[in-house]
């Protein structure tokens, strides 16, 4: 059974959609089956994968199962595992929340996650969205401005778990748009922790111009370039969320007295330098579907030794490593820590091993 996850935040340009499309694509490179749902008019998500908005202008729609029109019109992106639901521009699927509820129970069944893009105001669309997700994730830009509106999305959620759907959880508050260079992005995400500790995600979303370059592409950032820091970031929050679900086991937690602290609005004026849990995240890659950790074998002189092997050879040497979608496989040749690291990648041609790379990752 599908986890249905809506993206909300009522503040525009925090990351929503960005978040939509690239943790819906490391999900799907880790093996999850996921359908994106595009709710928002100017239809970003589906453009961020390459596509226009789907016009569907035949009034009678409405009048159909909901059911039979989402199936009939879900399409299939280049990411691997990951389908899409266009924005329709004339048919609105939340006028009656029941329909598209049900519709929801039956599709869930073909899916791990379900993503949905939310617009970026508060609004009767919102509220429904929220009604029928199991939790949200709230975007939160690290700056002030995001601050000052956070609370109105937090007396929505509270609204909706009191009234109209009790299951609701959040799932997170996630940082973005961090930059380490900045004292006052250092002094949000203190700010965040202190005041809903568990609630914020451990990943933190880093400023990257390859995040902003890739939607231009049609792509999401693992297509456009894998090896970049924002790929890790939502790789590694894809991972967060998997094993966060794998074992959860906590009661939905209410607000009223963290958004009352929060409320307050004041900063410290010494912030740590880093605020990252390491152990947890070594943890996460642990138990996560692409720890392919490893030492270089005593008996390979160097990597050049994997040269023309065949693919079948270099599993009895090297083990299963990680297979990205482009067919390259991925193997962590040390034990550093998960912020410093280092990667063999292993090309293949006809079957064999063509060339090897060493990269290093580092934030």
């Amino acid at each position: 059974m599908g986890k249905i996850i809506s993206i909300c935040n009522q503040k525009g340009g925090v990351g929503k959609t960005t978040t939509c499309v690239n943790l819906s694509a490391a999900l799907g490179i880790l093996e999850n089956k996921v359908l994106i749902i595009d709710t928002d008019p100017q239809a970003n998500a589906c453009m961020s994968f390459g596509f226009s908005s789907k016009k569907l202008n035949n009034p009678a729609l409405q009048f159909m199962d909901f059911t039979s029109v989402i199936t009939n019109n879900i399409i299939k992106t280049n990411c691997p595992n990951v389908d899409l639901v266009p924005f329709f521009e004339d048919l609105n699927f939340f006028k009656s929340s029941s329909k598209f509820k049900k519709a929801l129970a039956i599709i869930r069944k073909s899916y791990d996650y379900i993503i949905i893009d939310s617009v970026p105001f508060l609004k009767a669309k919102n509220i429904d969205i929220l009604v029928n997700s199991d939790a949200v994730i709230i975007p939160v830009q690290c700056d002030y401005y995001a601050l000052e509106g956070l609370h109105k999305i937090l007396k929505a959620i509270r609204f909706v778990q009191k009234k109209l759907n009790p299951n609701l959880s959040i799932e997170g508050f996630l940082l973005t748009m961090y930059d380490k260079r900045v004292n006052f992005s250092r002094n949000i995400v203190c700010y965040m922790r202190n005041h809903f500790n568990q609630l914020v995600f451990n990943t933190i979303i880093h400023r990257n111009s390859k995040i902003t370059q890739a939607p231009s592409f049609g792509k999401s950032i693992l297509e456009y370039d894998i090896n970049c820091n924002g790929s890790v970031d939502y790789l590694q929050l894809a991972n967060e969320i998997i094993l966060k679900n794998a074992t959860a086991t906590e009661d939905i937690i209410t607000l009223e007295e963290k958004e009352s602290s929060f409320n307050d609005r004041k900063f410290t004026k010494t912030v740590n330098s880093e605020t990252k849990n390491h152990s947890l995240y070594e943890r996460i890659l642990q138990k996560s579907k692409i720890d392919c950790r490893m030492e270089q074998p005593s008996f390979l002189k160097n990597f050049d030794d994997l040269l023309n092997l065949t693919k079948s050879s270099v599993k009895n040497i090297m083990g299963t490593g990680y297979k990205n979608h482009f067919g390259v496989w991925i193997y962590k040749i040390n034990r550093a820590n998960f912020f410093q690291k280092r990667y063999l990648y292993l090309y293949f041609k006809n079957d064999k091993v063509l060339y090897y790379n060493k990269k290093w990752f580092s934030h």
